[in-house]
């Protein structure tokens, strides 16, 4: 007779918790790029990745629960490609329904002075004004690490780091504070403490 293996109860109340936890992080990225909600929602992707992990550490020994588990595992990395992509494409300015907020705009204002390609235009002004905030965001960031650098020769740390490891650090700050504390910006100051130079990351709420 087949040994029956028995499901573990806490472990089911888990998988049922990350399922419904993937579905609503779907929900808000749609939100998201759809341009209804204006704050990625990073941190919630960073708190399911979390439970997928652990999920994964602890070996789950029932076939039928392991089963379940790998198909929501290879769902979420489905979705992170999509979304991975799908947020390149909006720092780009070339996402389809940023493209169609734009038609959309054209559409509005063509009657009263329409220029000779509206779309292509207003696109082009889409996409210098992103090319325009990343060009401040470069400049920002290699000063945040100018700084940082300086203050860690100071105490004596090392300064043997790469801008683009420091950029990518902070890049990931950025996107965790701003979903925490649904702000638009965020700032960083130097601070020395115990002897060590660290970046700190302050939220700026909108004026």
């Amino acid at each position: 007779m087949a040994r029956i293996e028995r499901m573990d109860q806490g472990l089911r109340g888990r998988l049922d918790e990350l399922e419904q936890k993937m579905f609503l992080l779907k929900i808000n990225y749609e939100k998201y790029f759809s341009g209804i909600d204006r704050v990625e929602p990073y941190r919630d992707r960073e708190e399911v990745k979390r439970m997928v992990r652990d999920l994964a550490e602890e070996g789950i020994k029932n076939a039928t629960q392991a089963f379940k588990f790998q198909g929501l595992k290879a769902r979420f990395q489905t979705y992170e490609l999509y979304w991975t992509r799908n947020q390149k494409m909006m720092e780009e300015g070339t996402h389809p329904k940023l493209r169609a907020r734009v038609d959309r705009k054209v559409a509005a204002t063509a009657a009263a002075a329409p220029p000779i390609d509206p779309r292509e235009a207003e696109q082009q002004k889409v996409l210098e004004e992103r090319a325009a905030r990343m060009e401040r965001e470069e400049r920002a960031y290699k000063l945040v690490y100018d700084k940082y650098m300086e203050a860690r020769g100071k105490c004596g740390q090392s300064t043997d780091i790469s801008f683009d490891a420091v950029r990518e650090a902070l890049t990931k700050q950025v996107r965790q504070i701003k979903s925490t504390f649904n702000v638009e910006s965020v700032k960083f100051r130097i601070v020395v403490e115990d002897g060590k130079a660290k970046v700190k990351a302050v939220p700026q709420a909108a004026t």
